[in-house]
């Protein structure tokens, strides 16, 4: 009986170690993963807490890790990336702790970049076509109304001087 649990024991390790390869997951992925593979529970929280022992399995470091890489590079807003986080398992207090490192002026830049490159598209239509579908954009990416009408302003009207206002 000790050699089936040993070997459900070093399978579980295996199954999460092969997941850990491509990219880093977090322990709600893990647990997950190992359950869609058969390993009882009891097996799965041991093999996830010598991972985290051994400092594989992190949950802040990769919230951290998912919030500035979606940040730079998908120009996804705090509240999207929440929402990411939320469905990998990791608990709020990291997700809060994560989203407080991303700070205002990095949100308004990835806001700011796909609005750009949205309005480039957009260059043919006339200009309430125009700040339609970039709000629409900026919506589904999940920024928030202050950060789009700043964006809307920088876009829309180019020309207007910015040390001044006007």
């Amino acid at each position: 009986m000790i050699e089936a649990g040993s070997d459900q024991l070093s399978a579980a390790q295996t199954i999460a170690l092969n997941a850990l390869a491509p990219r880093a997951k977090s322990r709600g992925e893990l647990a997950s993963h190992l359950k869609r593979r058969g390993i009882e529970e009891d097996v799965a929280i041991e093999v996830l807490d010598r991972l985290e022992k051994s400092g594989l399995v992190n949950d802040l470091e990769f919230a951290r890790a998912w919030a500035s890489s979606r940040t730079r590079a998908k120009n996804l807003s705090k509240r999207v990336i929440a929402n990411e986080l939320r469905e990998k398992g990791v608990t709020a207090d990291l997700i809060a702790i994560a989203l407080d490192e991303i700070d205002s002026d990095l949100e308004y830049r990835a806001a700011l970049e796909l609005g750009m490159r949205k309005a480039r598209s957009l260059a043919r239509f006339d200009e309430d076509v125009r700040e339609r579908r970039l709000v629409s954009t900026l919506q589904r990416k999940g920024f928030n109304f202050s950060v789009i009408s700043a964006v809307l302003k920088e876009i829309l009207n180019p020309h207007r001087c910015i040390v001044t206002g006007k």
